[in-house]
């Protein structure tokens, strides 16, 4: 019988994985938001938030997968693993979305995103991110025999919560939006349940990220983990954009971490979801190469200066300073950003 081992901390191996996977979750994440705002309207708010949130998900599946296919190699039963991955609770994506009970809309009225749908997106945006920050910490940590309970707890519940994203977006738009619509929105093609962790592809990048070279069929992961590995040494420098946003959620953590994320009953508390989106526009705007445009131009004027100070308590950097903030109008009762 094999003596199941999984060492103090995370492996060196997958430590590079948890940083490039982190970082890519919170990129398409800066995209969910970006596509709220009523200037991407045409650009179809509900099928590009569906494609971020289902690749943004299906991230955090693939590194919750190579933790799984690690447990996996070092001995862990299927059932053990599933318990860590919390699948009895687990909310796919779904193209049958539970109708809302006495809404409908009409194409016109969901040109924008209805403003409570926009909330609640923040909300759930706003604590995948925090779990985000978490699983960086476990990463990172010393003596921690825990790592990878702690890890894939952060990991199932942040899946979740993007599935409830896609379903949340779905039920409004199921009366206009066919059921092969909503599919292909949500990427269900390359949905897996976490029943099915770790797969062939997640063991092929595992090998990949150790440096084992495979060659045969199925081969794709085993090449990124190559990629991957090959830096696993090195922290991402912390003028790389690897860097600044590890560097935002740290921050994010620290400002938050002596409160309370959500009430009694449970509900996110909404400084929680103001200060996230507040930290979030901030990379995004210290990220900004647009000079046609001031950063955030699509927020409101309220909104734009949270995101100043926020840059400036992160990178000491004052991206406003020779910038003129611009001022909120209104259209169609959202309100976006005149230009300066």
């Amino acid at each position: 019988m094999r003596s199941c081992t999984f060492g103090t901390t995370m492996p060196a191996h997958l430590k590079r994985a948890a940083f490039v996977n982190v970082v890519g979750a919170v990129d398409l994440l800066q995209e969910v938001l970006r596509y709220c705002a009523p200037d991407r309207a045409e650009h179809g708010w509900a099928r590009m938030c569906m494609y971020r949130a289902s690749d943004a998900m299906d991230t955090l599946g693939r590194f919750a997968g190579v933790i799984a296919a690690q447990l996996a190699e070092n001995g862990m039963s299927q059932q053990g693993i599933l318990r860590l991955l919390h699948v009895e609770k687990e909310c796919s994506r779904t193209d049958r979305p539970r109708r809302l009970d006495g809404v409908s809309h009409s194409k016109r009225d969901l040109f924008y995103m209805p403003s409570r749908l926009h909330e609640e997106v923040q909300n759930l945006v706003a604590q995948v991110v925090l779990r985000l920050h978490q699983v960086v910490k476990e990463s990172r940590r010393e003596d921690n025999p825990k790592w990878f309970r702690r890890c894939l707890y952060q990991l199932a519940l942040a899946m979740d919560e993007l599935g409830m994203i896609n379903r949340a977006i779905a039920a409004v738009n199921a009366g206009i939006l066919s059921q092969d619509t909503l599919a292909r929105y949500q990427h269900l093609f390359q949905q897996r349940s976490r029943l099915n962790m770790p797969d062939v592809d997640d063991r092929m990048y595992l090998a990949g990220l150790m440096g084992h070279r495979i060659d045969g069929d199925r081969t794709t992961w085993n090449a990124i983990g190559l990629t991957q590995g090959e830096n696993r040494r090195f922290l991402p420098s912390g003028t790389s954009h690897d860097g600044r946003v590890l560097q935002t959620l740290a921050a994010l953590d620290s400002v938050l971490q002596p409160l309370r994320w959500k009430d009694s009953a449970g509900r996110q508390l909404d400084r929680t979801r103001c200060t996230a989106m507040a930290y979030l526009n901030a990379l995004t705007a210290v990220e900004s190469d647009d000079d046609d445009y001031p950063p955030l131009h699509w927020l409101d004027l309220h909104s734009q200066v949270k995101a100043a100070v926020a840059a400036n308590a992160i990178f000491g950097i004052d991206w406003s300073r020779g910038r003129q903030l611009t001022k909120a109008k209104a259209v169609a009762g959202r309100g976006v950003a005149d230009e300066g």
